[in-house]
């Protein structure tokens, strides 16, 4: 007689990774910041966030940033692990892409206008991470991110853009909008509940533990 197959085991195998990517230029800070304290460090997801800055420069994303997280705040690296409960930043002058669980980076190609680095990123995402892709497109100039969110809706991922009156520069969430590829439009601390509940439907963490962020608009 053949020996009895633990079935359960299968349905205990952990659900692959979800990666939320934050794209974003001018007024992209206070959003981080809002949404990133609002976020329990254990959701279950990786964050990404993809800024756009100039190459000279330095980020100081990952020297501001853990003020306001417990998660790990990690530049990102070529070759780097991407994991659960920690946030990515893109260096300087810098595009990220992923295959696997691996990043990606090289420098960014030089293109008149704006850079074009928040796309390329969710295209990858799209690519890599299918329906556990989610895009959150922030304050920004111009319309970086806006060509790719297609396809992470063809994948089945997920749409967030900031609300407008919230955003310092609302171009970029506009852009979004105008795709028609956006789920949800959401001020930051509802940015952060929206990512809680998702956790939380994904079983990363329990959903007794969700709870409006504060600031977040009461539903009705």
């Amino acid at each position: 007689m053949q020996p009895a197959r633990n079935l359960s085991a299968r349905n205990d195998r952990p659900e692959p990774l979800s990666v939320v990517c934050f794209g974003a230029s001018a007024g992209g800070l206070d959003a981080y910041r809002t949404i990133l304290s609002n976020l329990p460090m254990d959701t279950g997801l990786a964050f990404i966030i993809v800024h756009h800055q100039p190459a000279e420069g330095k980020s100081l994303l990952t020297e501001i940033l853990p003020y306001v997280t417990k998660m790990p705040v990690v530049l990102i690296t070529d070759g780097e692990v991407v994991k659960a409960n920690h946030v990515y930043v893109v260096p300087a002058g810098q595009q990220v892409s992923m295959d696997g669980d691996l990043f990606h980076i090289a420098p960014i190609a030089k293109v008149a206008g704006w850079p074009k680095n928040i796309s390329v990123f969710l295209q990858s995402l799209a690519d890599d991470r299918k329906k556990r892709a989610i895009a959150v497109i922030l304050s920004g100039f111009d319309s970086d991110g806006a060509a790719a969110l297609q396809s992470i809706k063809d994948e089945g991922g997920i749409v967030i853009a900031q609300d407008f009156q919230t955003a310092k520069q609302p171009d970029m969430p506009k852009s979004a909008v105008r795709t028609g590829c956006v789920d949800y439009l959401l001020s930051p601390p509802e940015i952060a509940g929206e990512l809680v509940r998702i956790a939380a439907e994904r079983g990363h963490i329990p959903v007794a533990r969700f709870a409006a962020p504060k600031g977040a608009a009461a539903n009705n």
